[in-house]
């Protein structure tokens, strides 16, 4: 160490300070020398009696002591100054000794209670006898000295002891010459070679991590540009092998006379090991805590992992959790790995050789993969890994606390090689952590799961439940039950006064007597009651309870189920309804019922029975025998041989018979039985009814006799209508026949003679043609009228809409006419043959009858009308009279001359007719000079 460093001792004083501080308190000549030299001296000053008070001190005294002035402290003893009185005790040995202590160095106690170090010059002042009238002295403030001398003294004395002692790194940062001194402990903390590190202060800055560099750099030259003595800090150091140390350091700063830094001094402790502690605790309570606020396991793996990459720079961290088979993994959290590697790996087979995680899955331990890129174990794997830069993978089974695979924790490095003790300790906390994740998760899962069970049980069921903590006054519900009670299921807890408010009140006393008893006397009951909903709904329930009891004997709580047992309440009313109804009517339709016990015959019947079989009221029958013999004697064998199968083949008894009264009357009889058997199939009774079908049989006689009626009449009508198609097929052939001939013959003379026959002969001759052509149109138009009705063929659905089109285009409408659909026409069931024909009948009258061709118009529209369709063809023809409106459907009528019309007659009659055959009808609504709207109706579905 330098020289000018070095701490002087105390009482060190030189001759020539004595002299001068003698000189001082020399005597004074004057009451107003002594009182201005006091007033105006910058030293302080003080003058004090033997027995240790304050007789006098100047502002300089009061000032360094921390007072106002020197009347604050005049009353107080002068021992109560010292910090330490072994000190006051030595100064006053001296002065009795030698009468005088020249720069003695003490602590002394300020106002505000700090302490500092002065130097005491003082002398006894002794009267005419010699003893001790007064002490007269000065103090100096010689605390910063003090403290340079003792920083340097441990400078000195413990420096390099302290460096080969200290498991620290100390470090001596000289500014003056630009170096930096490191003790042999840098070498082992962080494993650079000393002789290799750079001489000046980048050997430290040039390590310290660049996250840290700029606060480190900025809070160590704030110290040593200001006036702190002390520095600390907290950075991350990089060690040779690359890896970072957490570092706490502190330095000391040594300033010149002018209070410029020279020299800085300081020790670096690793933290490391307390950082990481410190960190993994955190983080292991980090991650408890979302565990045990239950959110959400992908979350809590997902912070698991990053946290993790956190602790461990340059890892990579994923979990993959077990299916529930156990045979596969899937994916849980791997936050820094791209979705398309996490999506391949997802659902991986577990096997020898899956990779690092399905073989530690596998093996239930640890697998260590340095180098992705030749490990067999990644043969099938390394073409996902490889592109993304990963080259080594470490992966632990996550084990539960019963030994079960939960999952993996893999590690992934982007240069091979294998774990460190860091990795390791990160990977130990990172599965047990993992671990307690996922279970809770399947445990909230399996629980969640069973409460959903329970519940969809009990709404099943109808069977809600509740417990009630008796001393807490605290009711809880199930959601079936808030559901039973018409309450929203949102939470479950109910005031007991609110329970027994939903009461019925006729029931709610007895229920609350019956609780009452329930908890004082009985350990377990049930009652069945009434409850109102708040939408005024009653249900009835059956509710079942128990008590648990206190250690005292008393009531602890109260469990049980409520049974909404209202639709087996209303089954029951209604069964019973439906029995009463039944009596009634079987006493309404007079049917009688029985029952029989083939092992023995007995025989019981109703009244009912007695009447059917003519009986007075109350002749109960005892025996089957009883019953065939009332039994009409040519019914008598098949009613026996129907018992008969009924007993041995397990058929029903069904069977229509004739009884004779007693009053010779014959009535018949609708019996109907079923026979009960037991677990072996051996008959035990029949039980049946019995109806009076007479009434039914005789109309059954009468219908039969005409139906035999209208056989005779249906055959008649056959040969009448083969008949007629005989006389169709006559008429089409043999009258056709002559008129094709006439037609011919009047062509063929026109042709012959050509310009020899006159003009009126042409003209008689081609109104020849036209009769002949009328009657063919004639003979068909009746061939059609006939067929309606009579010959049937197969129906189909008809697009209405490319239907008329067809018959437009049959049509062939002169120019100018025009035929339109009024909107879309739907489709109807129809044979379509006669639908065309309807539209071309309809649409070619509009055509034919209008007087003016070039500007007609005929519209196609169609209307709903409930079960049918309303199709409507309108024209702007010249329309038709009202009184006609009848007249036009009548066949054979034509509203002019046959010479003037081209029509048969015979067009609109068939409309009517195929139009009516297919269940609907057609009306005429025109009046002269306004045209004619012909309607009719058409099945939606024909039947």
């Amino acid at each position: 160490m330098n020289d000018e460093l070095r701490i002087s001792p105390p009482h060190a004083a030189t001759r020539a300070e004595t002299a001068s501080a003698e000189a001082e308190l020399a005597p004074l000549s004057g009451e107003d020398r002594l009182s201005s030299f006091y007033a105006g001296c910058p030293v302080a000053l003080f003058t004090t009696t033997p027995a240790g008070r304050f007789i006098d001190a100047n502002r300089a005294f009061a000032r360094l002591l921390g007072y106002a002035d020197h009347t604050q402290f005049l009353d107080l003893p002068v021992p109560g100054f010292y910090a330490d009185q072994r000190q006051r005790q030595e100064i006053m040995r001296i002065l009795d000794q030698e009468g005088a202590v020249h720069g003695y160095e003490v602590e002394f106690v300020r106002l505000d209670g700090t302490r500092l170090w002065v130097s005491i010059t003082a002398r006894a002042i002794r009267d005419a006898t010699g003893r001790v009238a007064r002490y007269e002295g000065a103090l100096e403030d010689v605390t910063p000295r003090r403290m340079a001398q003792d920083l340097m003294r441990l400078s000195d004395q413990r420096f390099h002891l302290l460096a080969k002692a200290t498991n620290d790194t100390i470090w001596d940062w000289d500014f003056t010459a630009g170096t930096v001194w490191w003790n042999e402990n840098f070498e082992r903390t962080f494993g650079y070679r000393l002789d290799d590190l750079e001489p000046g202060p980048e050997s430290w800055t040039g390590r310290i991590h660049p996250d840290d560099l700029e606060r480190v750099s900025r809070s160590i030259h704030d110290a040593i540009d200001g006036t702190a003595t002390t520095w600390s800090g907290e950075y991350r150091f990089r060690r040779a092998d690359g890896e970072y140390a957490y570092i706490y350091d502190r330095g000391l700063v040594l300033r010149d006379a002018s209070g410029k830094a020279v020299r800085m001094i300081g020790s670096m402790m690793d933290a490391t090991l307390q950082r990481r502690q410190q960190i993994l605790l955190g983080w292991q309570r980090k991650v408890l805590e979302m565990i045990a606020l239950d959110q959400g396991i992908e979350e809590t793996l997902e912070v698991l992992c990053r946290d993790a990459e956190e602790l461990a720079a340059g890892r990579r961290f994923t979990v993959l959790l077990a299916s529930d088979d156990g045979r596969r993994l899937l994916h849980g959290a791997a936050p820094s790995l791209p979705a398309s590697y996490n999506k391949a790996v997802h659902g991986i087979l577990i096997g020898p050789r899956a990779g690092s995680c399905g073989t530690a899955a596998h093996r239930r331990a640890p697998v260590v993969v340095e180098d992705i890129a030749t490990d067999p174990l990644w043969a099938d794997f390394r073409q996902l890994a490889l592109p993304l830069g990963l080259r080594a993978c470490w992966s632990t089974p996550i084990v539960s606390s019963k030994g079960e695979v939960l999952g993996t924790w893999a590690v992934y490095r982007s240069a091979p090689g294998a774990p460190t003790s860091a990795d390791e300790e990160v990977v130990r906390v990172a599965t047990r952590l993992a671990a307690i994740a996922i279970e809770r998760a399947r445990a909230e899962r399996a629980l969640r799961e069973s409460r959903e069970q329970l519940a969809k049980a009990q709404e099943v069921a109808h069977l809600g439940s509740w417990s009630w903590d008796v001393a807490a006054g605290k009711l809880d519900w199930s959601e079936e039950q808030l559901r039973i009670h018409g309450l929203p299921s949102e939470g479950g807890g109910v005031r007991p006064d609110a329970a027994i408010a939903c009461v019925h009140p006729d029931d709610r006393a007895r229920v609350a007597a019956e609780l009452e008893a329930l908890l004082w006397q009985a350990g377990a009951g049930e009652m069945t009651y009434r409850i109102v909903r708040p939408d005024g709904a009653t249900r009835w329930i059956d509710a079942r309870t128990e008590v648990e009891r206190a250690p005292d004997g008393g009531p602890a709580r109260m469990l049980g189920t409520c049974h909404d047992i209202t639709e087996q309440r209303q089954a029951q009313r209604a069964l019973q309804e439906k029995e009463e109804r039944l009596r009634a009517a079987l006493d309404a339709s007079a049917t009688g019922t029985f029952r029989w016990v083939p092992a023995t015959n007995e025989l019981d019947w109703d009244e009912n029975l007695d009447r059917l079989f003519g009986l007075p009221a109350g002749t109960t029958a005892r025996h089957i025998d009883q019953f065939t013999g009332l039994v009409h004697p040519d019914d008598r064998e098949r009613v026996l041989e129907a018992l008969d199968r009924c007993v041995h083949d397990g058929a029903d008894f069904d069977l229509e018979f004739r009884v004779v009264w007693p009053d010779g009357s014959v009535h018949w009889l609708l019996d109907r039985g079923r026979m009960l058997r037991d677990a072996e199939g051996r008959p035990l009774t029949m039980t049946g009814a019995c109806t009076d079908v007479t009434e039914r049989m005789n109309a059954e006689l009468a219908l039969r006799q005409r139906a035999d009626e209208l056989a005779r009449l249906t055959e008649a009508l056959q040969r009448m209508n083969r008949e007629l198609d005989q006389f169709a097929y006559v008429t089409s052939h043999d009258l056709k026949a002559p008129l094709r001939g006439i037609a011919n013959l009047s062509q063929w003379i026109e042709d012959d003679e050509g310009e020899r026959l006159s003009d009126v002969s042409k003209r008689n001759l081609e109104l020849l043609r036209i009769r002949v052509q009328r009657m063919d149109a004639l003979i068909d138009a009746i061939l059609a009228y006939s067929r309606v009705g009579r010959i049937r063929v197969p129906t189909e659905m008809v697009a209405v809409g490319p239907l008329v089109d067809d018959v437009v285009d049959l049509l062939s409408p002169p120019g100018g006419f025009r035929v339109e659909l009024a909107g879309p026409l739907p489709s109807v069931v129809a044979e379509r043959a006669l639908l065309q024909q309807v539209f071309m009948n309809l649409i070619g009258n509009a055509i034919k009858h209008h007087p003016d061709k070039g500007n007609g118009r005929a519209v196609v529209s169609c209307a709903d009308a409930g079960s049918h369709w309303r199709f409507t063809v309108a024209d702007n023809g010249p329309g038709i009279a009202p009184r006609f409106h009848d007249k036009v459907f009548i066949i054979f009528q034509t509203l002019e001359a046959r010479d003037r019309s081209e029509g048969t007659g015979v067009g609109l009659a068939l409309v009517k007719k195929i139009v009516e055959s297919s269940g609907g009808a057609v009306v005429l609504d025109s009046d002269v000079g306004r045209g004619a709207a012909f309607s009719f109706t058409w099945p939606k579905a024909l039947v």
